[in-house]
């Protein structure tokens, strides 16, 4: 079976229609479609331009407060196209629960386990984005997850090998998004993305190896990530970044073709 995964932080302030666009372009018969930054307005109108065959929304498993502001109402979107939802949670001992969605997905008999997640930014949080890493972390590495997919904000220095990656130093020296993402991994799940440049032959050590974000206009970054399971091998990974920003988000979407080993 071939599944194909679209990691995307829409942006808050993205145009749904466009965005539309560009998703329905890249949706193939099986697919799961994970996006953070999502504000209630964007899933409705994703929804209905969309029409998943089912879909998880965190916001409404977590309701923003009526004094909580803005970034209690950056939700995360879980679409599903050919399947269906079993079963779906929040990560509650996270600091943003509304900011990471899990399900558990059917497509045709075969039960699929991933999990969505937006990380905060070290620049308004920092100590509270190691320690959200560090619950995130907890939480993968005791469940059986065939994926992960997220905005990371992470890694400072990109790096074809894990021990060469560098993370920000958010008073821990980044040791916590090394639980995730480094060589300290607390799970078996791997970089889509390095796994599948490494199959190509191509020996990067750049930093970053693709552009995924760019910061205050020069600092170039791959933040957005798909990780997998050692169940599924993986036949393609591409970073559109210009179309994803001329789809109106900040980021770039990443799109994963991957076949099951059954």
């Amino acid at each position: 079976m071939k599944m194909r995964i679209i990691q995307w932080n829409i942006s808050y302030n993205s145009k749904a229609e466009i965005l539309y666009e560009f998703l329905t372009n890249s949706i193939n018969e099986l697919t799961i479609v994970c996006l953070q930054e999502v504000s209630e307005n964007q899933n409705k109108k994703l929804l209905n331009l969309l029409k998943p065959t089912d879909h998880a929304y965190s916001l409404d498993m977590r309701n923003p407060g009526t004094y909580e502001g803005k970034n209690r109402r950056m939700g995360v979107s879980t679409y599903i196209f050919g399947g269906s939802i079993i079963e779906k949670s929040l990560i509650d001992r996270s600091l943003f629960p509304e900011r990471t969605l899990v399900t558990k997905l059917d497509f045709s008999e075969t039960v699929i386990s991933i999990l969505n997640f937006h990380s905060l930014t070290g620049v308004g949080y920092k100590k509270g984005k190691a320690s959200n890493f560090a619950s995130i972390a907890d939480f993968i590495s005791s469940h059986a997850l065939d994926f992960f997919s997220c905005d990371a904000n992470e890694p400072k220095i990109d790096s074809l090998y894990y021990e060469n990656l560098k993370f920000f130093d958010n008073g821990d020296k980044g040791r916590n998004a090394s639980l995730i993402f480094g060589v300290d991994r607390v799970h078996e799940l791997s970089d889509s993305y390095r796994q599948y440049v490494s199959c190509l032959g191509d020996q990067l050590d750049l930093d970053p190896m693709v552009t995924s974000h760019i910061i205050a206009k020069r600092y170039r970054r791959r933040y957005d990530h798909i990780f997998s399971s050692k169940a599924w091998s993986v036949l393609n990974v591409k970073y559109p970044y210009e179309e994803s920003i001329q789809a109106t988000s900040d980021h770039s979407a990443v799109i994963a073709d991957f076949l099951f080993n059954d």
